[in-house]
């Protein structure tokens, strides 16, 4: 069992992303560097998806990721990109502009208000994205067991597969998820398997607010669903403009 970006789920994990055809948080980082000074320091900035982007379009960042597979793999695809290895904990080197963390980073902290009351430290400016896990509570997606998740084909040919198995404490608002990643060959033989774990934090809105005021932040600006689709539609990605306080 693996824990962190490691193996598989670092060398596919750029290619899971593209074939789910996702909206792009670049725009939305973009927007909110526009209105900011300074450099500013992307936590877990993985494999440079969005790193390399804000990079090439002249933004002064710098990368953080705990990851030697995705700094590698980062370094690899944007040289340009600068990245230093390594957790927020550990990082001391002054104050930024702002703090970047996308793609839900944020919410594999093992203690959130700690680590909010450390980028208070760094800077007055945050962006943060968080999801909701509403198909895991609604039971849309099934408990305790393996189901499939996605497929891609690799670039050798060979093919990925996905299946992923969660339990939640509700009462903690914990999301533990394991991830079952194989590759196979074009005739279905299994040529290799490997699993990972991760555990998810999640916040309902008023828990979300609560800890925001504890920690010296306050809610500026709030985009639901990447800013894609209508006002009414749930809310399963929350993406924060925050500012101390």
């Amino acid at each position: 069992m693996k824990s962190g970006y490691q193996g598989f789920e670092a060398k596919w994990h750029d290619l899971f992303w593209e074939a789910e055809e996702a909206p792009s948080e670049v725009p939305l980082l973009e927007k909110f560097l526009e209105a900011r000074e300074g450099k500013s320091l992307y936590v877990g900035s993985g494999s440079g998806r969005l790193l390399g982007p804000l990079v090439q379009s002249g933004h002064e960042v710098a990368g953080l990721e705990i990851s030697s597979e995705m700094v590698a793999l980062s370094r690899e695809k944007y040289p340009d990109a600068e990245v230093i290895e390594g957790s927020l904990q550990e990082h001391d080197e002054g104050r930024y502009g702002s703090v970047l963390i996308p793609a839900f980073t944020f919410q594999l902290f093992e203690d959130p208000q700690r680590q909010l009351q450390r980028l208070r430290e760094m800077t007055d400016h945050l962006y943060l994205t968080l999801f909701f896990p509403w198909a895991e509570l609604s039971g849309d997606l099934p408990r305790n067991a393996w189901y499939f998740d996605r497929k891609i084909t690799l670039p050798s040919g060979e093919i990925g597969e996905l299946e992923t198995r969660h339990r939640i404490k509700e009462q903690t608002g914990s999301l533990i998820r394991k991830h079952r990643y194989t590759s196979k060959d074009v005739t279905g033989k299994i040529i290799r398997r490997e699993e990972t774990e991760q555990r998810l934090r999640f916040f309902t809105d008023v828990a979300l607010k609560n800890l925001l005021k504890k920690t010296g932040w306050q809610i500026e600006k709030e985009i639901n669903n990447l800013g894609d689709g209508d006002e009414d539609d749930l809310v399963y990605v929350a993406t924060l403009y925050l500012k101390g306080v």
